[in-house]
């Protein structure tokens, strides 16, 4: 099978499997692997082979980049002090201790591949997370540090799986040598990356100030930038990783303030099937290399594979549980005046944390990025059962810890704190404040009677919001329910015009072109009435 058509392919399971994961208890990424499984038997799609440097080239920076771009960076810095110390300190206990764990059960992998394995597996994925916890309340502290740990071991991982295949490459490793290399890459990596995003921000600024503002043209540069950063690190021999991550750190607070509404629904619209896409291939493409990687290692037992990927998962979540018990109850234990201001952390809390290390698309990246042959031109050592754990890994966590987590969350009483509704309300009646005030303001220059009524009927729309946030919680789910009724007339009333407009332009009275440009308003109203939206709108 040609590539195109391969990738056609790949590209259709991914859509098809994720309207099957409706229906289908299963987190859709291990739906995906299954299917990648059965996909590897159809002609063609088993030779399907991605050169590793070009994999990791073209997945991981928009990954990466997606992940800077949407975290919270205040609540980032709220958590940088627990966040850095499972980034970068379980980071690296996490591949020194699975690298000797994995060399001394399997005597014939080298060290410095087991290392390899270590780093590959070390990063955790917030968005499966997120997707286990989805229908339950977590408080915002847990959240908030699951995501930015998920962000920074992202780049401390692959960071320290760079150095890995490369000790591998050259056989020889010195510790104090890679600790002052990490610094200058990192400090370079990020200058680099925030330097590429301020001039690809910058441009399109400069594009918008000159009336260019076509959402298509913005959105290409936004697609381009991780890759920009990217590519100018590696060129300067400076994290590429670390410059990606930069690159949407800095994208993420300047195209929010910076760039036109047209452009953020147009550039949001397209990253997220983008990103949809990408993550699905990561697993298909795992699906499809799997059984050529399990008849490649077909001389070991089935037995010692089981023992070494139940091995390798309970080592990634003793060693998470050691490390985080003792991290959370560090400042309060030495300091007094923390200890008497926070006191000590609840530990089903720290327990949630330490369970929640589920480990997703860049891990899977990662591995399937393993060079083929070392640099002398043998092969590297082991790839093929560093890939099938590396797999096996997500797929258990995903099952265990993923399928597991709600069921501990409701066991151990760990309930959300509600900051983030009441943050969202907050902001909601402070900005109702400020549009009723405008409108006033207005309204004591109107002097036609038609301009004074509608300025009156606008008042009154925000007088009604303010209520409805401000009243308390029973009145609230009265007046949110009144609201729905609402929401659902009119979108039972927009649909009747989009019938409407249908027949029309079947009958012939209007032409496809007035038809669009009807279907476009009605398409914006009923956007505007989606349940992402129904909280702000009275």
């Amino acid at each position: 099978m040609a590539t195109l058509e391969a990738t056609l392919a790949l590209v259709l399971a991914v859509a098809a499997v994720g309207a099957l994961a409706h229906w289908v208890a299963l987190p859709g990424t291990l739906l995906l692997v299954f299917c990648g499984v059965g996909l590897s038997w159809v002609p063609g799609l088993s030779d399907l082979h991605i050169q590793p440097e070009i994999f990791f080239a073209l997945f991981i920076p928009p990954l990466l980049f997606a992940d800077g771009w949407l975290i919270p960076k205040r609540d980032l810095l709220g958590v940088l002090r627990p966040v850095l110390m499972l980034a970068f300190g379980l980071v690296f206990a996490t591949v020194v201790a699975i690298g000797y764990l994995i060399h001394w059960l399997i005597p014939s992998l080298p060290l410095a591949a087991a290392f390899a394995l270590g780093a590959i597996v070390s990063p955790t994925d917030a968005v499966a997370t997120s997707a286990a916890t989805a229908r339950l309340p977590v408080p915002s502290a847990i959240t908030n540090i699951l995501n930015g740990e998920s962000l920074i071991n992202d780049a401390s991982g692959l960071v320290a799986f760079k150095f890995a295949v490369a000790a591998v490459a050259t056989g020889a490793f010195s510790l104090a040598d890679a600790g002052g290399q990490v610094v200058l890459l990192a400090a370079g990596g990020f200058g680099a990356g925030v330097a590429v995003a301020w001039a690809i921000g910058g441009t399109r600024l400069r594009l918008r100030r000159a009336r260019v503002e076509d959402p298509t043209v913005q959105t290409i540069l936004s697609l381009l930038t991780p890759y920009a950063a990217y590519f100018l690190a590696e060129s300067l021999h400076v994290s590429g990783i670390l410059a990606v991550v930069a690159a949407g750190l800095y994208a993420g607070s300047h195209d929010a303030r910076h760039l036109s509404l047209a452009t953020r629904r147009h550039a949001w619209e397209v990253w997220t099937m983008l990103l949809y896409v990408f993550n699905g291939l990561v697993f298909l493409l795992l699906g499809v290399e799997l059984p050529s990687v399990l008849a490649r290692i077909a001389g070991t037992p089935w037995q010692d594979l089981a023992l070494y990927a139940i091995t390798l998962w309970a080592a990634l979540n003793v060693v998470r549980l050691v490390w985080i018990f003792p991290l959370a109850n560090l400042r309060p234990f030495l300091f007094r005046k923390v200890r008497e201001r926070e006191g000590f952390p609840n530990p089903r809390g720290v327990f949630i944390v330490g369970w929640a290390g589920l480990r997703g698309s860049v891990t899977m990246a990662a591995a399937l990025s393993i060079p083929l042959a070392a640099s002398g031109g043998e092969p590297f050592p082991g790839r093929d059962l560093l890939i099938f754990l590396a797999g096996s890994s997500i797929v258990l966590t995903l099952v265990v810890n993923g399928l597991t987590l709600p069921l501990f969350i409701r066991y151990l009483g760990v309930h959300g704190d509600g900051n983030a509704q009441r943050e969202e309300r907050a902001a909601r009646i402070a900005l109702a404040q400020a549009g009723s005030a405008s409108v006033r303001e207005s309204l004591a220059h109107l002097s036609r009677t038609e301009e004074v009524a509608l300025g009156r009927r606008l008042v009154d729309n925000y007088e009604r919001l303010l209520h409805r946030l401000s009243a308390n919680a029973a009145r609230r789910a009265e007046l949110d329910a009144l609201a729905e009724f609402e929401r659902k007339l009119m979108l039972s009333a927009l649909r009747a015009e989009r019938a409407e407009l249908l027949e029309m332009r079947d009958a012939g009275v209007i032409n496809d072109q007035t038809m669009r440009a009807i279907e476009s308003e009605i398409d914006d109203a009923e956007s505007s009435l989606s349940p992402a939206h129904r909280r702000g709108h009275g």
